[in-house]
């Protein structure tokens, strides 16, 4: 590469935003041309005056040969969004004291093959003035503006793609990093559908990677949902003096019982020289404000209806006591009378005593039916209160049961710059189970159809069991959701009829289950749905 191209190309990069620089980059230009890059990070540990020594693959996938150049640049982080910016060696400033100016290219200029991959080594030579701790740099390669194709000229969009160097150079290494802010968009919210932001800082002078959870908790303490955070990735490490902010969506599954102040509590280890860990906690609440005014009316509408029974009930009492109602509605200058014995079930005995001599005055059973009728007409007062108080308890002890139950489904998704992932109370279990077993060996998969798993049992995590069942044994399970709101029991296998053996042979493995095909296959998105019931608890146990 000449001065004056490698010159106008350093200004390009030194203009341009690099949109998230930890993430895999590729590209595709308009005119059909592609060119991707493999690995996409290298993280390198090395001591002042070390070599390190590995090579890029560069990936032609294009049916006509490419002249690719290479070129070292350095790039400092931009913004909370995992984003950078590629700044171009300028040696009379820098002097040597960046990671660009460490890396040596055995070749600028490449030309591939169609359809082929080369091999770009390249050598970092770490100084012996290196200042400890994190060092930053990416070799970017990008196609020549023209091609050859043949006999004949081609003209391309230049086009760039990244592989990045993480380097550690030991020495006096400072890991610290803290929680500096854990929010949630709102403080109330009418559904279980809250979005959190987390930003953590790197106060240290080398990247970490702060990996944990966040942990969901009802008002009674019940967990509803657990966020992992960087645990799935490979990308999402905080550099020195930078702020990286993380969003969540947690969407638990719907429940009356669970109204009320919701807990998050984040909890982030990092750290390679000694594990550190740091802690946030946020609040929220879930008030659905239409549900929870209907239940405030038909408190209300309780309250009164058992305060007036009340005070009919002690009329009553005192009546059958011998306290006249003109007596018992004076209030002042009461005339003096004997204390009489007042009982407080006397109005319960007199109505048992009533309802008894009235039935054996009955002739025959109708005359029986008609004063069962007489006497609940009678006495509807008393029996409406009874039964709305005892409605009211069974609710509270029904509300304490459901609010208190330790698993419910939910849904997670974690934004990311390359589409949001999806992570379900299913895919979860699944992964625990298989941290139990990490020391199973390895089983050789079936040539069978794609299989996805349905979870409508209303049991969290059932879903996720059911998969582990099947992979231990073979099965491959393409795609695991869950649909909230529904409870069933049966388990029932829907399938194409191209696939009727294979279903078949699922439904003797997972317990006999119900089968069902579907005449047209372009309903189905997989060959074999199982729609999980409750009745896999025992059959994957």
């Amino acid at each position: 590469m000449t001065s004056t191209s490698r010159t106008n190309l350093s200004k390009l990069l030194g203009s341009c935003l690099v949109a998230l620089f930890f993430i895999p980059i590729g590209v595709s230009a308009q005119s059909g041309l592609s060119l991707s890059i493999s690995p996409t990070l290298f993280e390198i540990s090395a001591s002042p005056e070390q070599t390190w020594s590995s090579s890029v693959k560069v990936i032609n996938s294009n049916p006509f040969e490419i002249r690719v150049s290479t070129e070292v640049v350095n790039f400092t982080p931009k913004g909370e969004g995992g984003q950078g910016t590629f700044v171009p060696i300028f040696s009379f400033e820098t002097q040597g004291q960046t990671m660009a100016e460490w890396i040596a290219l055995d070749n600028t200029e490449v030309v591939i093959p169609p359809e082929q991959t080369v091999q770009i080594p390249f050598t970092v030579t770490v100084p012996e003035s290196a200042p400890p701790g994190g060092h930053y740099a990416a070799l970017l390669i990008g196609t020549k503006s023209d091609s050859g194709f043949g006999n004949q000229s081609r003209v391309e969009t230049s086009q760039v793609v990244s592989s990045l160097l993480f380097l550690r150079v030991a020495g006096d290494i400072t890991e610290i990093g803290d929680i500096r802010e854990f929010i949630t968009e709102k403080s109330i919210y009418e559904s279980p559908n809250v979005r959190f932001e987390l930003r953590f800082e790197n106060k240290g002078n080398v990247h970490i990677q702060p990996q944990g959870d966040i942990k969901i908790l009802n008002m009674w303490g019940q967990e509803r949902g657990i966020i992992p955070v960087n645990q799935r990735s490979l990308f999402g490490k905080v550099l020195p003096d930078s702020v990286r902010k993380y969003n969540f969506t947690w969407t638990g599954e719907w429940s009356m019982a669970d109204i009320g102040r919701y807990s998050a509590i984040a909890t982030l280890g990092y750290g390679e020289d000694e594990k550190q860990f740091t802690t946030a906690v946020t609040h929220f609440w879930i008030i659905p404000w239409k549900v929870l005014g209907s239940i405030i009316l038909v408190l209300i509408g309780f309250i009164w209806l058992f305060t007036w029974g009340v005070k009919m009930y002690v009329k009553k009492m005192l009546l059958l006591a011998g306290v006249s109602p003109e007596l018992q509605s004076m209030k002042r200058k009461r005339p003096k009378v004997a204390r009489q014995k007042v009982s407080l079930v006397a109005p319960i005995e007199a109505g048992i005593l009533d309802l008894r001599s009235r039935f054996h005055q009955s002739e025959n059973w109708k005359s029986s039916i008609l004063i069962l009728f007489t006497a609940i007409k009678t006495y509807q007062v008393f029996i409406i209160v009874v039964a709305a108080t005892l409605t009211f308890i069974c609710a509270i002890v029904l509300y304490v049961l459901s609010a208190s139950a330790p698993e419910r489904s939910y849904e997670i998704t974690v934004d990311s710059a390359t589409g949001d992932v999806q992570i379900t109370s299913d895919d979860a279990r699944f992964e625990e189970l298989n941290q139990i077993e990490s020391d199973q060996a390895a089983v050789d998969l079936k040539e069978f159809p794609a299989i996805e798993l349905v979870n409508r049992s209303g049991l969290s995590g059932l879903a996720g069991e059911l998969k582990f069942e099947l992979e231990v044994n073979g099965y491959a399970v393409a795609n695991v959701r869950n649909e909230f709101g529904v409870s069933e029991n049966r388990t029932v296998i829907v399938y194409d009829p191209e696939y009727a053996t294979q279903a078949l042979e699922l439904s003797q493995f997972i317990g006999e289950t119900l089968l069902s095909s579907y005449a047209d296959s372009s309903e189905l998105e997989f060959p074999i749905t199982v729609f999980v019931g409750s009745d896999q608890v025992n059959a994957v146990e």
